[in-house]
């Protein structure tokens, strides 16, 4: 027999909401591309008597086999349905009984009739006879399925559920033939997200997959009934594009149900064993065998209902599966299960490791819902630990309680962080406000000035008010108070766009020498400042600096800040590779957090890939992270953050319209902190230039170089003139040659030779400056010098050339992600035009009336209309609309189909 596992892979079509009573949803056969292929392929073996598909129940085992047997329909196959119950199993043949005829033969004599109706086909079709839970069926119909192997009469589509006892009987039809073997496995997380995309219509955000998954197990089945449940309340609901789940699971009673079902009725004592896990999992083998009986413990193995693992040199104990728990929580008294909850507080308090982070969490969270008395320093270190964890909500909770059981003022302290982070400005205003100052040391009341006025500037998005809570901690005397204010000014002036009044804060402070929070977002403020003033290595030495506080302190949320900050400057420097590597191991430390941190590695990969000219993979990324982050609290902060280089990776890709339309919700956001003008001008320009109004898209990004270069951001201004070169403007060479003495990293040199190559039409720089960039990782602007340089190489009539870095452009815009840049659709339609008259033509093609070309280019309406006349009689068109389908926009697609 041939053993093959198999996970989800594929693609499925989107489902459709409806109403029915309850929410109804289409769930399609999403993700096991691969199996259906490998049903086929074993039906189609003629050496092989079949396929056994094995899988534990509700992972779609069913689903599968039927979806397999409709396709064999399709393909000619004459094809026979048998499903085996428990009820069947008493009757001899009470599966079969479709096929026993209407007679009163029996013995041999129905058995034949059976076998010939079942492999009876008109024109000599192969017979396919497909049994769903074969080990259900009675001996008479497994004796059948043995004739029919041995008469080798039909293929068999056989399936058994995974962990249940198979008879004897059926497991000698393995060895009677030689069968393929399916395990067939529970979703994972990645195939969770794509069924859910799939039934929904939209992207679920990461948090909502992660628990979904985590309490599913990828059961497809149990994901159905608890995914249409919560869409039917109304806790899972779409917003802005994007799935969120809101509030705790709560199981539905026909799934609740099903579980009893399979779990059967449990002894007392076995059912202690399975609520303590309920409340506490994991809970080590000793602990457990003293919560409950240790003969109860077995049993409740014995029975499947747990699971048992080693773990370094710890034996811990979990629930089955996670829906157990869920299930009899839901039964259980609520005084038994906080007596329980108590018990296993206990348990962890007598553990050697009680003050690990990750048992921390667990005791304080248990105690909180047990009959333990609240004790405030668990509770307050709890907090700070659940911060460390990136659980913002388990901390706001924990620091309530902590605060209610007299931890004051450091857990005040530590749910305004909470709720702030959490994007609850006003809650964590409200907590700050309560805090007695009276009492509060200079260092404490430096630290509680810091927390409110850094929720006042991000959370309450009002930075005069924050810059005026800092002015009345001007009277404290402690220097290492001082220190705290002075940071926080450093970062005021950051927010406020003023980067050199920032340095000049920061001239004293050293963020190790801060509180914990504090050092980090100051730490992050100096390498965003010193990547866009082109000091990459004091912006990767700051940064770092900023994650070592981090890995040490309270403050995970900033570390995705500080490794944003060092991604940008590393893509500023031309250190591409470096920066990709770097997003990757921030995503990958992020998959592990709930919430906010889990989206923002997502976020920060997407804006690696852009800077690496992967513009699929960015418009993935960042189309679903900042949809997200943009969906919570979060609306200003990471969700406009982000949002921008989703827009710019829109723009980029020719899809000009959707960036246009992000970029109009950004600015009903009215963020009133840290503009982010240059990325915004970015995107307008690439905007600009992809509609044809190139010379508006140069103009844009002069004026933002000029703005970045008066506020010495030399990399940003390296940047937006490098992007200008890449729409074609040379008159920026003699500024971009004085860059890179300013600037560190190659970007700036390479840069410099692009804009002079453009000056002097110099192709063979081109191609030079095209390799260059390559080399740096930026595929886009390799993308667009090599499109140049064909165009130089068409113009002075050397065809080989052209056809040669045409065909190199080509590549990188496939390897881009089949897009089209303004540089490459200027080298794909060679026209005869001047630049103003093709970028009038273009505006044409956007259907735009003479006067609005007119006002857009600030021209006259007259000039707009002799340029006009003259393209007609270069072109040979015959009208206005002719004249305007040359270069309209259309939608990039692969070059395969060109």
């Amino acid at each position: 027999m041939h053993q093959r596992n198999a996970s989800a892979v594929g693609m499925g079509r989107p489902g459709r909401l409806s109403y029915s009573g309850s929410m109804r949803l289409t769930w399609p056969l999403t993700g096991r591309a691969a199996e259906m292929r490998l049903v086929e392929s074993a039906l189609s073996e003629p050496d092989l008597a079949g396929i056994v598909v094995s899988a534990p129940a509700g992972v779609g085992k069913s689903r599968l086999t039927r979806e397999a047997l409709d396709a064999a329909v399709t393909r000619g196959c004459e094809v026979r349905r048998v499903i085996g119950t428990s009820s069947g199993r008493r009757i001899p043949l009470g599966a079969l009984a479709p096929w026993a005829g209407a007679h009163d033969a029996g013995g041999v004599q129905l058995v034949c009739t059976v076998i010939e109706s079942l492999v009876a086909a008109p024109d000599e079709r192969v017979v396919i006879v497909g049994v769903d839970d074969v080990h259900l069926l009675d001996d008479v119909s497994i004796f059948v399925l043995h004739q029919i192997l041995q008469r080798r009469a039909a293929r068999l589509v056989l399936t058994v559920r995974a962990g249940e006892p198979v008879p004897e009987p059926v497991q000698e039809l393995w060895d009677v033939g030689d069968f393929d073997w399916l395990n067939l496995h529970s979703l994972s997380a990645d195939d969770t997200a794509s069924l859910l995309e799939a039934v929904l219509g939209a992207t679920l955000d990461a948090d909502a997959v992660g628990r979904l998954h985590r309490l599913t197990l990828g059961n497809p089945l149990y994901l159905r009934h608890i995914v249409e449940q919560e869409v039917g309340h109304g806790r899972l609901v779409e917003h802005h594009g994007c799935w969120r789940w809101t509030g705790e699971p709560v199981v539905p009673q026909s799934l609740v149900e099903l579980i009893d079902a399979r779990v059967g009725a449990l002894p007392a004592e076995v059912g202690t064993v399975v609520d303590a896990l309920a409340v506490g999992e994991p809970i080590a083998l000793s602990a457990l065998r003293r919560i409950a009986d240790p003969g109860a413990v077995e049993e409740a193995d014995e029975r499947g209902l747990i699971s048992v693992e080693r773990r370094g040199k710890a034996i811990e104990v979990r629930v089955a599966h996670p829906l157990y728990g869920e299930v009899r929580r839901s039964r259980a008294a609520p005084t038994r299960l906080r007596r329980l909850r108590g018990l296993v507080a206990g348990e962890l308090a007598a553990g050697d490791d009680r003050d690990d982070v990750q048992v921390l969490v667990r005791r304080a969270a248990l105690s909180l819902d047990s009959d333990l008395e609240p004790d405030g320093a668990l509770l307050a270190s709890a907090a700070h630990a659940a911060v460390r964890l990136a659980d913002l909500s388990l901390a706001d909770r924990m620091a309530a309680a902590a605060i209610e059981a007299g931890a004051v003022p450091e857990a005040q302290f530590i749910r305004a962080h909470a709720l702030s982070w959490l994007g609850d400005g006003s809650g964590a205003e409200e907590v700050l406000n309560a805090v007695d100052v009276t009492d509060l040391s200079d260092d404490e009341f430096a630290r509680f000035t810091y927390y409110r006025a850094s929720n006042m500037l991000w959370a309450l998005a009002e930075p005069e008010r924050a810059e005026a809570i800092v002015d009345r901690a001007a009277q404290l005397t402690t220097e290492s108070a001082r220190r705290c204010v002075a940071a926080f000014r450093t970062v005021y002036s950051f927010a406020t766009d003023r980067p050199e009044e920032a340095l000049a804060a920061a001239r004293d402070v050293v963020p190790e020498e801060l509180p914990a929070v504090i050092g980090a977002e100051t730490a992050w403020v100096l390498a965003n400042i010193y990547g866009d003033a082109g000091r990459t290595e004091d912006a990767l030495a700051a940064g770092e600096a900023g994650l070592a506080i981090v890995r040490s302190s309270d403050a995970p949320h900033l570390g995705f800040n500080i490794i944003d900050g060092q991604v940008g400057a590393l893509l500023m420097a031309g250190r591409v590779g470096d920066a990709v590597d770097l997003a990757e191991r921030g995503r990958v430390q992020a998959d592990e957090l709930p919430g906010a941190a889990h989206l923002l590695g997502t976020a920060i990969a997407g804006r690696a890939a852009l800077g690496a000219g992967r513009l699929d993979v960015a418009r993935d990324s960042l189309g679903r992270s900042s949809a997200a982050l943009s969906a919570t609290g979060y609306a200003l902060g990471w969700g406009y953050r982000y949002c921008l280089p989703h827009a710019a990776a829109l723009a980029m890709s020719g899809e000009h319209a959707e960036a246009a339309d992000v970029l109009a919700s950004l600015d009903r956001r009215r963020r009133p902190f840290r503009s982010l003008d240059d990325e915004t001008s970015l995107v307008r320009a690439w905007v600009a230039a992809g509609q044809g109004a190139v010379g508006e898209a140069v103009t844009i990004l002069r004026d933002a170089a000029r703005a970045a270069s008066a506020s010495g951001r030399f990399a940003v201004e390296v940047a937006c003139l490098q992007t200008a070169a890449q729409f074609g403007d040379h008159t920026c060479a003699a500024r971009l040659a004085e860059l890179p003495g300013l600037v560190e990293g190659p970007r700036a040199d390479v840069a410099a030779r692009f804009a002079a190559a453009l000056r002097d039409g110099d192709g063979e720089a081109l191609g030079a400056v095209s390799e260059a960039f390559e080399e740096l990782g930026d595929q886009l602007a390799a993308l667009d010098a090599a499109a140049h340089a064909a165009a130089v190489f068409w113009r002075e009539d050397r065809r080989g050339s052209s056809m040669t870095w045409t065909a190199r452009a080509q590549d990188l815009a496939a390897r881009c992600g089949h897009i089209r840049t303004p540089a490459l659709a200027r080298m794909s339609s060679p026209l005869p035009l001047t630049d103003r008259e093709r970028e009038i033509v273009a505006l044409l093609g956007l259907d735009l009336s003479n006067r609005d070309i007119a006002e857009r280019l600030v021209l006259s309406v007259r000039t707009v209309e002799g340029h006009i006349y003259k393209a007609m009689m270069k072109t040979g068109t015959a009208s206005r609309e002719e004249l305007g389908d040359l270069l309209r926009p259309r939608k990039p697609r692969p070059l395969d189909d060109e």
